[in-house]
């Protein structure tokens, strides 16, 4: 019930994702969205089997390409390329 008090976040009840991307302003532990110790959220766990899942599906039934062959980098504050990850992703044909 802390992400709806409004001494910590103005307007609660208003749609506002940007809310939550300066963590610096929020205070540690006003913000769990799954919860924590005995009673975190059942939906955590399949989340995160679902993202597993995908991810599987995704590495295994596709062929992966990088389009890019820029190997520069910038750094910050940990190294990016610097046009991005283009990547072709291309089913695979099974028999």
């Amino acid at each position: 019930m802390t992400h709806i008090v409004n001494s910590i976040f103005p307007e609660p009840s208003k749609f506002d994702p940007t809310r939550f991307e300066n963590q610096v302003s929020v205070p540690p532990y006003c913000f769990i969205p799954f919860g924590g110790g005995p009673r975190t959220c059942p939906g955590y766990e399949f989340a995160r089997i679902e993202t597993l899942v995908a991810i599987h599906y995704l590495v295994t039934r596709f062929t992966w390409k990088l389009c890019n062959t820029d190997n520069f980098f910038s750094r910050d504050p940990m190294p990016v390329p610097t046009q991005g990850l283009p990547v072709l992703i291309v089913p695979k044909k099974f028999m």
